[in-house]
């Protein structure tokens, strides 16, 4: 993921759902956003937060990702 730091373009985005295995909707229960917004975010780009927490998720090992997806 090449943009800057905390921004993640809609690939980018996109690519994320991809390697963590979420959809779209699972996403945006996990980002705690509607799912008009998680579905806005594959087109348009994650807001400055969500993109933050998406690429802390994609930071954390697997075990500690999981604990954070069951979380949800």
């Amino acid at each position: 993921m090449a943009s800057g730091e905390g921004i993640l373009t809609p690939a980018e985005y996109r690519a994320a759902l991809s390697t963590l295995g979420l959809s779209q909707l699972a996403a945006g229960r996990w980002l705690m956003v509607s799912p008009k917004t998680a579905q806005n975010y594959a087109t348009v780009g994650p807001s400055g937060p969500a993109a933050r927490a998406m690429r802390m998720l994609l930071d954390m090992n697997e075990a500690d990702r999981a604990k954070a997806l069951a979380a949800e």
